[in-house]
């Protein structure tokens, strides 16, 4: 007996990877297919949460952080859960996802009562999994909308402190104008200033030099008159002894 239980489980995991790698050979396309799909979804859910994360670092958004970190857990428990429900149909685990048995049988609601239903009625679906994916969507649409409304905050309070900042660079840069139009207004005060000394200066010197000039040409003049004096006496003195002269050469005469 126990040879031929190991020979039954021989040949149902032969069937079973026959069938197996049957279905692999006929649904290969479409698994391939899959697979792309699959990696386009990741590609676009990675630059997402990627963009978000950007957008929280930018705005230094600490609540839009936390929302991301939720975001992470409840996409972790949603695959968590499609992966489990996959699985049941084939499988059985302990590491599934834990769903309440909730099952709605819909041969019992066509049987009027008081009748059997039967082996059918044993039979129903599992709505459980179904609530649980709908309270986390419910939950991800919440998640999102609070990261949001911190983003929102985080834009308006950005928004302020660069007006405030603004304000307060365009106040220093008044200040640091008046400043400068300060030091302009004393640069050319103390210009105008040195200016009018140096003019005092040249005056000064101007005013100095014609004096020594005049009395210079007082010493000439004086120079002049007393020459023409000496000038005049000596004309004289040749006068007189001209008339001498006369005077003795006509006594002379009178001599004779």
């Amino acid at each position: 007996r126990e040879v031929e239980r190991r020979r039954w489980r021989r040949l149902k995991r032969g069937v079973v990877g026959t069938c197996a790698a049957v279905l692999v050979v006929l649904f290969w396309p479409l698994l391939r297919h899959l697979w792309e799909v699959v990696c386009v979804n990741f590609v676009v859910y990675t630059d997402r949460r990627r963009h978000e994360i950007s957008r929280c670092r930018e705005f230094h958004s600490y609540k839009g952080y936390f929302g991301i970190l939720l975001l992470f857990l409840l996409d972790l428990l949603s695959l968590w859960l499609s992966t489990s429900v996959l699985l049941s149909w084939v499988m059985t685990s302990k590491y599934f996802f834990p769903t309440p048995s909730l099952p709605i049988r819909p041969v019992e609601l066509l049987t009027p009562k008081g009748h059997d239903a039967g082996e059918f009625g044993k039979y129903g679906i599992n709505i459980g999994p179904m609530l649980i994916s709908w309270g986390l969507r419910f939950l991800n649409g919440q998640v999102e909308g609070m990261i949001g409304r911190a983003m929102a905050e985080a834009f308006q309070e950005q928004r302020r402190r660069e007006k405030e900042e603004m304000k307060k660079r365009r106040q220093e840069e008044r200040a640091r104008e008046k400043e400068e139009r300060r030091e302009a207004r004393r640069a050319a005060k103390l210009r105008e200033e040195e200016e009018r000394k140096r003019r005092e200066e040249m005056e000064g010197e101007q005013r100095n030099e014609g004096g020594l000039d005049k009395h210079s040409g007082d010493g000439f003049d004086n120079d002049m008159g007393q020459d023409k004096t000496d000038n005049s006496t000596w004309d004289e003195y040749l006068d007189i002894s001209t008339d001498g002269d006369i005077g003795v050469s006509s006594n002379f005469d009178d001599l004779d």
